[in-house]
Order: structure tokens, then C-alpha cells, then sequence
């Protein structure tokens, strides 16, 4: 993938930030395999200097790691502290009594000439007393003059990976919503909102069914509005309590699959995986309920997919998911599964067979049904794929003139966000006369509304605006 990528927030996860970049999937599975098979002194150099993003990687690392039994530890250098190498190798010894793996963090500024010359000197003592994973993060610079100024220990490295971040966002994989879309008004769902809160409160005798029904209702309401805690809130305390109540196993999956919808959503990919494996799946295949199997399956890939676990998520929506839609003839399953497997490719750099299903295999399903909206997502998401080969012109058509006035009539605010987002992102690429201003303004009205529905995509839109140099307010 090329540094001229596009905004692609997920439509069923929303994560931002926390995802690794596509480019960077190879290098970092050939760091996860040294980290895990490899001896148990390593010297491993990455170069990455965008601290967020850093931290992204080092917390997938810790949590793999972790799932393998090691532990690990961050020790954070400031340009005068510790004094010397001696006191960094002394907390080094510490720090691997307890940890197999060592993040080495703030090495830019702290390693002058001379503390490189004393850790070249040092090698051998650190190997045999400093037995961990260490891990040293800086800048190409830093590695460089490692290799100058400390050759010995240079030659020791077990290997030197490379996470640079271009200068804009990364595309997550998006598939389009399996959930129905709630085509009303912000103004028509704040309204019915008001009306079941009256519903409830003015008629306690409503039984079981009637409540369920409504307050089921309501937090899709919050959801669709971004209001996710209010949502999770509602299906935690009001809804599934009453469930268990009741014993109803099939309605207390369906329930803790939409409570796993709002984590993923929130970013809590750990939580919303467990939840579909050890609590949904396993109740839809006692009941032989293969079609809601197929559908948690397809959300387990999801999650996969946004973990950068793409092989895994391509294996369960092309042989789990897709061929149990196909049995049914659930047509638009199909094509929403077909979605997310382009998702991957493109992903991946397959863009030629990822636009081959957008064109040839989604989008008409779409059409046919008359699904204005998924339409609109399907093509933003060709114009996507056409913009990472080059095509701006066409790419910028597709989002002004087939995907923005959908969102704007359907007054969905996420996905307006969205476009207005991406449409930003290819005029600062494209660099015209006046697209810079446009391109500002866009911006700005996408970060409004990600602040307004407490979105994560505020934060990813805050940091690009920051790194193009727009003041931010």
C-alpha cells in the first residue's frame, strides 16, 4: 500500500487508531514469530516515531506475547535520566527478573555518541545477564547510528523492522452494517425516543414482551444516534437480565451479540471476541440455528480482520459464512459476506479483485433490491480502491455525486462524517488550487460531528488534521 491512503472507519467496529497498518502486517508477523520462537536474548530494532502508533504495536505485542506466557515491561528514557548507561543497565537487570520481553522507548533523544559506545562495550554482559526480548524503538536515525557508532552490537541484532506511518489515515476494513438501517430523521429517532421513554414510565404494566420490545428498540435508537454507553447500558441492565429471567437462551445470545456489536464499536475487540465465541456461538449451535451461526462466524472475522488477523477472517467468511448464505439464498448476506472479503483483499493490495466484487458481485444485489444506503457505502468504498490506484477524479465523483447526497437525505451522520472525511483526504492528495481550503472545511464539519457522538474517530481525524498542519479548536 502506498502513503495515499483514505479515511475507511468501520461500520460495524468503528475502530480508529488501534489497527495495524496493512503495509506493516508482514514485517510485524515475522517480528511476532522471532519474539515467540525465537532465543531468549534478542536485540530487535524498530524504527517507529509515531508515538501513538508505536504504542498500538506495543500493546499487540504485550497481549500476544502474553497469550504465550511472557511477560513484559516498558522502561521510558528522558534526555537526562538515567544518567548513564550503567544506570540503564543496572534497571535493565531488574526489569529481566521478572519480564521476558523489555520495550526500550525514548532511545531518540537519550542515546548520545557515548552512551552507544558504552552499550557496544556492554554487549556481552547484557546478553548474558539482560536474557530478554529487548526491544529498542527510535527513529531510521537512531538505528543508524547505532550501526556506526556501536558495529559490534550492531551485528548482534536479531533483526530490524520498519513501521513508518505516511501521512494520512489508515483503511480498516469495512463492511457494510448487517443490522438494518434505521432510515429516519436525527430529528424523526430523537422523537420516538422520547416517546418510548413516555411509553415506559407511564405504563408499568406492560408485561415482559411489550417492555422487551421497546426498550430493544431504544438502545438501537442510542446506537444509530452514537450514543453508545446509553445503548450498552440498556442492553446490560434492562434487556438481559430478563432474559435469564425468563430462560430465554435464544434471546439472551441475540442479546449479548448486540452488547458485543456496541464493544466493538467502543474499540473492545478482546471483549466482543469472547463474548461471540465462548457466549453466542455456542448457543446457536446447540440449537442448530445455522444461519445465525453463519452471522456470528462473519462478526468473529470482523473482529479478526480489525486484530489485522487477516488469513484467519478470510478462511471464515469465505468457508464458514459465505456458503451457508448461498444454501439459504439470502442474497443480501451474501453480498454484505462478498463486502468484507473485498474488504480483506484490498487490505491485503489485491485492489483488482477487490473492485472486480464491488462491481461485478455487490454492487447490483444492492441495485436490484433498491438499498439506496448500501449502495451509497459500496460505491464510496470502490471509490476508495480507485483512489489508492490513482483515480482521483473518478474516485472524488463517486463520493460527491452517488454516496454524499445519499448520507445528507438520509441524515446519517456517521456516514456523512465518513465521506466528508474521505473526500478531504483526496483533495489534500489531489492538491489543487483550492482544495486545501475545501478539504479544511470538510474536515472540520467531519470532526464536529465525531466529537458530537463521542465517536473514535474523532481522535484519527484530530491526528491527521495535525499532521497536514490545521489548527485545531
Amino acid at each position: 500500500m502506498d502513503s495515499e491512503t483514505l479515511f475507511r472507519f468501520d461500520r460495524a467496529r468503528h475502530t480508529a487508531a488501534a489497527e495495524l497498518r496493512p503495509e506493516h502486517y508482514a514485517d510485524f508477523q515475522r517480528l511476532l514469530k522471532l519474539l515467540r520462537f525465537g532465543p531468549r536474548f534478542q536485540l530487535l530494532l524498530l524504527e517507529c516515531i509515531d508515538e501513538p502508533y508505536r504504542d498500538v504495536l506495543i500493546e499487540r505485542i504485550d497481549r500476544l506475547l502474553a497469550d504465550e506466557g511472557l511477560g513484559t515491561a516498558r522502561l521510558a528514557l528522558a534526555r537526562e535520566a538515567p544518567a548513564d548507561f550503567a544506570t540503564l543497565e543496572a534497571a535493565l537487570r531488574r526489569a529481566a527478573t521478572e519480564h521476558q520481553a523489555i520495550h526500550l522507548l525514548g532511545g531518540n533523544a537519550w542515546f548520545d555518541d557515548e552512551r552507544l559506545e558504552a552499550f557496544n562495550i556492554r554487549r556481552e554482559a547484557i546478553a548474558r545477564d539482560v536474557s530478554v526480548r529487548l526491544l529498542l524503538w527510535g527513529s531510521v536515525g537512531l538505528i543508524a547510528r547505532l550501526a556506526t557508532r556501536a558495529p559490534d552490537l550492531w551485528s548482534w541484532r536479531a533483526g530490524v523492522f520498519a513501521f513508518p506511518l505516511p501521512d494520512v489515515p489508515c483503511p480498516l476494513p469495512a463492511p457494510a452494517n448487517r443490522a438494518p438501517v434505521d432510515a429516519r430523521t436525527l430529528a424523526e429517532r430523537g422523537r420516538r425516543i422520547a416517546e418510548i421513554h413516555a411509553v415506559l414510565e407511564d405504563h408499568p404494566e406492560l408485561d415482559d414482551t411489550q417492555r422487551l420490545a421497546l426498550l430493544d428498540e431504544l438502545a438501537s435508537l442510542y446506537e444509530s444516534l452514537g450514543e453508545l454507553d446509553e445503548a450498552l447500558r440498556i442492553r446490560r441492565e434492562e434487556q438481559l437480565p430478563v432474559y435469564e429471567r425468563l430462560g430465554d437462551v435464544r434471546e439472551r445470545a441475540v442479546t449479548l451479540g448486540k452488547i458485543a456489536d456496541v464493544l466493538a464499536a467502543r474499540g473492545e475487540l478482546d471483549e466482543a471476541l469472547r463474548i461471540r465465541r465462548e457466549e453466542e456461538l455456542p448457543v446457536y449451535e446447540r440449537l442448530g440455528d445455522v444461519r445465525e451461526r453463519a452471522v456470528t462466524l462473519g462478526k468473529i472475522a470482523d473482529v479478526l480482520a480489525a486484530r489485522g488477523e487477516l488469513d484467519e477472517a478470510l478462511r471464515l467468511y469465505r468457508e464458514e459464512a459465505l456458503p451457508v448464505y448461498e444454501r439459504l439464498g439470502a442474497v443480501r448476506e451474501r453480498a454484505v459476506t462478498l463486502g468484507q472479503i473485498a474488504d480483506v483483499l484490498a487490505t491485503r493490495g489485491e485492489l483488482d479483485e477487490a473492485l472486480r466484487i464491488r462491481r461485478e458481485e455487490q454492487l447490483p444485489v444492492y441495485e436490484r433490491l433498491g438499498d439506496v444506503r448500501a449502495r451509497a457505502v459500496t460505491l464510496g468504498q470502490i471509490a476508495d480502491v480507485l483512489a489508492r490506484r490513482g483515480e482521483l477524479d473518478e474516485a472524488l465523483r463517486l463520493y460527491r455525486e452517488e454516496a454524499l447526497p445519499v448520507y445528507e437525505r438520509l441524515d446519517d451522520q456517521r456516514e456523512l462524517l465518513v465521506c466528508r472525511a474521505n473526500i478531504a483526504v483526496m483533495l489534500l492528495r489531489r492538491n489543487q488550487s483550492d482544495d486545501r481550503a475545501q478539504a479544511e472545511s470538510l474536515l472540520r464539519q467531519a470532526l464536529t460531528a465525531a466529537r458530537r457522538m463521542r465517536l473514535p474517530e474523532a481522535a484519527q481525524i484530530e491526528a491527521f488534521m495535525r499532521q497536514r498542519g490545521f489548527e485545531l479548536v
